[in-house]
C-alpha cells in the first residue's frame, strides 16, 4: 500500500468532485480520467464540503474551469512548457497533450506513483515527473535533468496548493523559481484572509473556512490579504486577480451564485485566483 500523507490525500476528493461533471446541468469541464482517483472515503468527504458550505464544490467546478483556460491561453501566448506544480491528480499533461507545449509534474513522490501506476493501467505514459517537497527541492535543477528549459516560457499551474504551505516557505520558494526560470507566469489559487491569525471580518467566515478544513482533513495555515507581497518580496508583477464567483457570469452560472444568500457570497469573495508574472530583469 502506497502511504499518502493528509495533504497528498486531498487529491483524491478533488478527483471526486471533478468525477461528478458530466452529471452537472451545465458542465464547466470535461475530465474523464477523474473517476480513476476517486473513492468511498474520498466521496463523503466530498459530500461532507458540500454539507458545510454548498458553493465549496462549485468553486472546486470554477477554479478547474479557471486553470485550464490559463493553460490554453498561455499556450496559444506562446507557452512551451506547462508545470503542475503540486497537480496531483491534474489531467492537463493528457488533455493537451496535442499542443506544441512540454508538460512537467511536481509533487510528493507516493501521490505520483500511485498516479503512475492507475495511469498504466489504463494504457496512459505518466508526463516527465519530480518526486519531490517541492518547498526544499531544486525544483528547477530537478526539472532540467527531465528536459525542463529554464530559458523557455513557461507556465506553472499550482492548483490547490498555497493554503496548505508553510507560509515562512513560500516567498524563498518564489525567489528560487524566479531566479532560475527566466520567462515564467504561475497561477495559483488562495484565501485572501490572514490565516494564522485567522482575522475573519465574520465568526462565520471563519466557522465556514473551518468547517472545510474538517471536511478536507487538513489544516489552512496560509492566505494572502494583500497580493503586493509578491512584488515586495520576489520579483513578480500581479499579472491578474479576482474571486472565483466572479466567473459565473462568464460560465453561465451567474443566476446560481446570486441566488445563494448575501452571507455565502461575501464568504466566497474570499476565494480567488491570481497570476503573478516574473519581472523582466528580476
Amino acid at each position: 500500500m502506497i502511504d499518502i500523507n493528509e495533504i497528498g490525500a486531498t487529491a483524491f476528493v478533488i478527483a471526486s468532485i471533478r468525477a461528478l461533471e458530466p452529471e452537472k446541468p451545465r458542465p464547466l469541464f470535461n475530465d474523464p480520467c477523474a473517476p480513476w482517483f476517486s473513492n468511498d472515503r474520498a466521496r463523503a468527504a466530498a459530500k461532507q464540503l458540500e454539507a458545510v458550505f454548498p458553493p465549496s464544490t462549485t468553486m472546486v467546478r470554477f477554479r478547474t474551469r479557471y486553470f485550464n483556460r490559463f493553460v490554453e491561453r498561455g499556450i496559444e501566448d506562446g507557452a512551451r512548457q506547462v508545470v503542475l506544480l503540486g497537480g496531483g491528480f491534474d489531467m492537463r499533461a493528457h488533455h493537451y497533450r496535442k499542443t506544441d507545449a512540454a508538460f512537467f509534474e511536481v509533487d510528493q513522490k507516493a501521490v505520483l506513483e500511485f498516479k503512475r501506476h492507475i495511469l498504466s493501467d489504463n494504457g496512459i505514459e505518466q508526463p516527465p515527473s519530480l518526486f519531490a517537497n517541492y518547498l526544499e527541492a531544486d525544483v528547477p535543477g530537478g526539472l532540467a535533468d527531465l528536459g525542463f528549459d529554464p530559458t523557455a516560457p513557461t507556465l506553472m499551474v499550482w492548483e490547490g496548493n498555497t493554503m496548505y504551505l508553510p507560509p515562512e516557505s513560500i516567498m524563498p520558494f518564489l525567489n528560487r523559481l524566479a531566479s532560475a526560470v527566466s520567462s515564467l507566469r504561475i497561477a495559483f489559487d488562495y484565501f485572501s484572509v490572514d490565516l494564522q491569525s485567522r482575522d475573519f471580518e465574520t465568526d462565520e467566515d471563519r466557522k465556514r473556512l473551518e468547517g472545510v478544513e474538517r471536511a478536507m482533513n487538513a489544516s489552512f495555515p496560509t492566505g494572502f490579504p494583500d497580493l503586493t507581497v509578491f512584488e515586495r518580496e520576489a520579483p513578480f508583477a500581479v499579472a491578474e486577480s479576482g474571486s472565483f464567483a466572479e466567473l459565473a457570469e462568464e460560465y453561465g452560472l451567474g443566476e446560481m451564485v446570486a441566488e445563494y444568500p448575501e452571507d455565502w457570497r461575501e464568504t466566497l469573495k474570499l476565494y480567488r485566483y491570481c497570476v503573478l508574472q516574473r519581472r523582466a530583469g528580476g
